[in-house]
């Protein structure tokens, strides 16, 4: 039995927590007052024996994370830890699972003096919270007659009792226990009295049931320079209606009055009332109060007072910076529709730029005669004549076949994980360059590519060098080109070109040789550009040229591009790492990092050959103690705390929204800078303040660029204060999206099938959680390079809307292409390949919703064309090109029947994606519309939305079902009008009562724009829009 869990930090044993078994027979225990950093974990039995707690995902610790215990077996770190939070620390024995939960402790006192009683043998408490079951866990004696209770609860209302030496108390009520600001903290609401609840019951506290604050996002939203978002609360089932009365000129006075909508918040009792207003020109300061209805009775209230029979003074607010609270998102982001690029699998321009070698390093393989083996220094290969030699994986082949070298390598023990994620593929940014066009006929404006800078991986998530773009995407093979790119003379972040500095040795060099750092000798520290953390010694590779080359091509195209910032750790190769490899404790860049033991070091000296140095520096990572991202120590974490690392970032994203010509141009698309950044993990640094100042630095450069967060989970506590990131990586909408249209199950979980009222219900409580703009850029995604295909999700159901890692091919799911899935698979519950219904009808049918609902749709490229794929690797598979013969793909489920079928692109799918996103793109009202529900109906699992604003309105109707239904019929506001159905082409009528009806086959939708006449001028149809 496992009695304590033990907690280390920096590799020293930090604290011991006793564990205590609950009722239902899990392990739990409670950690507090958490320092920031990375610690890692063991269990203990009570004669002593240890398990490490360890992991085999890469999932950011978001708000869970999932672990396992292990005998023999050293515990890996675990990072994302922030000071202020509790830990909640669970252990399921039987499912050997161990799960750290952020979430804040309630504490609270009991006097046992209050139930009129002087000593107790035992203690228990039972509440809505634990099913009424008796539990001592809880409750801790402190002194006499005084105990602390210490629960982990959310916000809300609790009613509860203590079980004292078997005797209930107190005896004939329960007690309430209020968290947070809620609503159970002031009278019941009760509609049609005319009363308004305003006071707490309490009359001590300050607290106020109606609120307004303009200084605070949530209740005063600046949109652009004419729309605004105001918000009121009240006490729920309080008021009738609510209107705010607005004044933008004090000279004439003109009262405008608006009407609010009502939004409830069941989960803290309170009624939100707010509207969007658009003004109709730039308003530089608004005057307004908030009118209150209820049962024949009126109530004013000015953000402060509630007064009953004279209107009071208006709150007078102006609209600069200055004044408010403005959260600027730029409007492109929310036109945009994304398009994820993960470059070494979508396109091979360029085959002479082939990785030679891959994460493993050189060092692990013998030299390829068949490759240019002298592009790095010789002594760098294996000389161990057992070694494979490395090459990339062919493009068009059955992703399970392996080539030599990973047949060998999985031979090896150390391995410890699938090699298909160290496999290269050859795709670069010459091949993203010659694919433009393909990414304008499918209607893209913005891409965001995977991380390009220098390094060994394929996927780039640990860096050797921000500073420049990895040669196996640019070039390896120096040419002396400049790629139409010109570098200013006065650039900040590198005047430079490589031909400046190198001269005549411009042509026929080595990127991967001069990217690396001297690690002795009078060049220590710098590289073979000359470069240091300095900017002003930083150059211009050809790589970094025909990175910009491609940014320039894209804005020219009209799309836009983000890089993926990495910022929480580099690779175990990063060249400040790897001098601090060389030079022990002295090193300037220790504190860069988390070192924790430097005792068996050994220096590099001048006198060393460049190969001992080299190897003494590899031999130095494996003597060498230090904290790792997620455990790998290929990943050192930085020290986000230190201050000369912070710089370098800064000058870093600097280098690259700037561009080579220094400077931020006019025209967005003569530009040769980056337009943003999507932040991996950004919650696992310690420092959050950082991010405060990486903001500062981006808006700073690029007034209209765009961060957008890979935030698991409700992150409004990273976004509404405008301060840190401008909208997520929208994963919530997806876990949505997956319960309405994929889900099938009857039970409660991951795999409950939502009714069409849930569904809405979902989102409406999704949409509070963030400003609106930053719900219109967020990135509405089918999936990513972290996540299974959507495709394949459709046909693995069982799975249900977790999308954590753990659901790898090697783990049970259904991999097949998905128009073959069968439920003879236990993750499949319909028999899809003999089934009317496909699962690309499914996959349409999602699109619909995607391109109409609030927030940017974005795309992970092989999307429209049907890819498909488990978690990764599998759904990393290179893009299905039409140019292309594919080799015949065995089924890699684990369960499977030997099927053999085809890898093809869906052609057929492409235009329908093309079709939806161009209906998008040429309706505004879908990016910037106002989202109201009109059907939610459960029983035919049809549902019907409208997006609206300035007289434009499109409706959009889908059916959910597997059934062909007639006559669906709802209300409009618009009676007597006409709309197009964008699909099909077809007129529906909506009758003088505004009732549209309708019929839908099973699994299609319509996007329905209104019509203004049935007149055609010049051949060309004309709407209102």
């Amino acid at each position: 039995m496992k009695s304590r869990v033990l907690i280390f930090r920096n590799n020293e044993l930090y604290k011991k927590i006793e564990l205590k078994k609950r009722n239902d027979g899990i392990y739990i225990c409670k950690w507090s007052n958490i320092e920031p950093g990375s610690y890692s974990f063991s269990l203990e039995d009570e004669n002593g024996n240890l398990e490490g707690v360890t992991y085999n995902h890469t999932a950011p610790f978001a708000t869970d994370f999932e672990a396992k215990a292990e005998k023999n077996t050293p515990p890996k770190p675990i990072t994302g830890f922030q000071k202020g939070l509790d830990i909640l620390i669970t252990y399921d024995a039987e499912k050997n699972k161990v799960l750290f939960s952020k979430t804040k402790f309630h504490r609270m006192k009991l006097d046992i003096k209050d139930f009129n009683l002087e000593k107790a043998d035992e203690i228990k408490i039972s509440g809505i919270f634990n099913g009424w079951t008796a539990d001592d866990e809880p409750v801790h004696h402190i002194e006499d007659t005084l105990y602390e209770i210490e629960l982990v609860l959310s916000e809300g209302t609790y009613e509860y009792k203590y079980l004292i030496d078997n005797e209930w108390y107190p005896k004939n009520e329960n007690l309430k226990l209020i968290i947070g600001e809620n609503g159970a903290l002031f009278p019941q609401g009760d509609l049609g009295t005319g009363k308004f609840v305003f006071e707490a019951i309490d009359r001590k506290t300050n607290l106020k049931a109606i609120v307004h604050n303009y200084e605070s996002l949530k209740y005063f939203n600046k949109l652009s320079d004419r729309e605004y978002e105001f918000k009121i609360r009240t006490q729920m089932n309080d008021v009738e209606r609510a209107y705010i009365s607005v004044v933008l000129n004090e000279e004439d006075n003109y009262e405008m009055i608006y009407e609010l909508e009502r939004f409830r918040d069941k989960t803290n009792g309170f009624d939100y009332f707010e509207r969007i207003i658009d003004f109709g020109k730039e308003v530089e300061k608004i005057l307004y109060f908030f009118v209150l209805e209820d049962g024949g009775v009126k109530a004013y209230f000015d953000g402060k007072d509630l007064s009953y029979e004279k209107k009071p003074k208006r709150l007078s607010v102006k609209t600069s910076s200055e004044d408010i609270q403005i959260f600027k998102i730029p409007n492109w982001s929310k036109e945009a529709i994304w398009y994820n690029i993960f470059p070494d699998r979508f396109y091979n321009g360029n085959n002479y730029n082939d990785p030679i070698f891959n994460e493993f390093g050189p060092e692990a393989f013998k030299a390829n005669e068949l490759h240019e083996q002298n592009f790095i220094e010789k002594y760098k290969w294996s000389k161990n004549e057992n070694e494979e030699k490395f090459d990339r994986n062919r493009w068009t082949s059955d992703f399970n076949q392996q080539v030599s070298w990973e047949k060998e390598k999985e031979k090896e023990k150390n391995i410890n994980y699938s090699l298909k994620y160290a496999r290269m593929y050859g795709g670069d940014l010459q091949g993203i360059k010659e694919k433009i066009p393909y990414m304008k006929e499918l209607g893209i404006n913005a891409v965001w590519l995977n991380p390009v800078f220098f390094s060994y991986q394929n996927h780039k998530y640990g860096a050797n060098d921000f500073r420049h773009i990895s040669p196996d995407f640019g070039t390896i093979r120096t040419s002396g080109k400049k790629h139409n790119v010109d570098v200013s003379e006065s650039n900040s972040y590198g005047n430079k070109t490589y031909i400046d500095v190198l001269g005549k040795n411009a042509v026929n060099n080595s990127e991967l040789k001069l990217l690396e750092v001297n690690l002795k000798g009078e060049n220590k520290g710098k590289n073979g550009y000359g470069e240091t953390e300095d900017p002003a010694t930083w150059v211009w590779t050809e790589s970094d040229l025909i990175m910009a080359d491609l940014i320039k091509e894209l804005h020219k195209n009209g799309i836009r591009v983000i890089f993926d910032g990495v910022f929480n750790h580099s690779s175990d190769r990063h060249w400040t790492f790897n001098m601090v490899m060389a030079d022990g404790e002295k090193s300037v860049y220790k504190d860069w990092y988390k070192f924790t033991d430097f005792e068996k070091h050994v220096p590099v000296e001048d006198y060393f050959s460049d190969e001992d140095a080299y190897l003494t520096v590899n031999a130095n990572k494996e003597r060498v103690i230090y904290n790792a991202w997620a455990g790998f120590n290929s990943l050192p974490e930085f020290n986000t705390f230190n201050e000369h690392y912070k710089e370098y970032i800064f000058n870093i994203t600097r280098k690259w929204m700037y561009g080579p010509d220094g400077k931020v141009s006019d025209n967005w698309q003569e530009d040769d800078g980056i337009d943003g950044w999507r932040l991996d993990v950004p919650n696992c640094l310690e420092n959050q303040k950082f991010w405060h100042e990486w903001r500062e630095v981006v808006k700073d450069v690029k007034d209209d660029s765009y961060i957008t967060a890979e935030l698991w989970g409700n992150a409004s506590g990273d976004i509404n204060d405008g301060n840190k990131f401008d909208t997520v990586m929208n994963y919530e909408w997806l876990k949505t999206v997956i319960g309405y249209f994929i889900n099938q199950g009857k039970e409660g979980g991951e795999t409950y099938k939502l009714t069409a009222q849930d569904f809405f219900n979902e989102l409406r409580e999704k949409r509070t959680w963030y400003p609106f703009q930053a719900l219109q850029a967020s990135q509405n995604l089918n999936g990513s390079h972290d996540t299974d295909r959507l495709y394949s999700r459709i046909v693995n159901d069982k799975v249900g809307r977790n999308l954590e890692e753990g659901k790898q091919l090697e783990k049970g799911y259904n991999g097949i292409r998905p128009d073959l899935a069968s439920n003879y698979h236990p993750n499949t519950t319909i028999d899809w390949i003999n089934s009317n219904i496909k699962p690309k009808d499914i996959l349409k049918l999602i699109s619909i919703f995607q391109m109409t609902y609030i927030g940017a749709p974005m795309l992970f490229h092989g999307d429209e064309v049907g890819m498909w794929g488990a978690t990764d690797p599998y759904c990393r598979k290179p893009m299905l090109w039409d140019e292309f013969i594919y080799d015949m793909e065995k089924n890699p489920s684990k369960i499977n029947r030997n099927e053999e079928y085809e890898q093809y692109l869906d052609k057929d799918l492409f235009q329908w994606y093309k079709k939806l996103i161009k209906i998008r793109k040429e309706n505004r009202v879908l990016v910037y519309g106002k989202f109201k529900e009109l059907l939610a109906d459960n029983e035919n699992d049809i549902i019907a939305y409208e997006r609206s604003n300035e007289g434009r309105s499109i409706i959009t109707v889908i059916n959910n079902s597997f059934k062909d239904v007639q006559d669906i019929e709802f209300i409009t506001g618009h009676p007597n009008e006409k709309y197009l159905d964008l699909i099909k082409g077809n007129i529906v009528k909506i009758d003088g009562k505004g009732k549209i009806k309708l019929s839908l086959k099973a699994k299609q939708g319509m996007i329905l724009k209104r019509w203004v006449n049935e007149k055609v001028l010049d051949n060309v149809r004309m709407f209102r829009y």
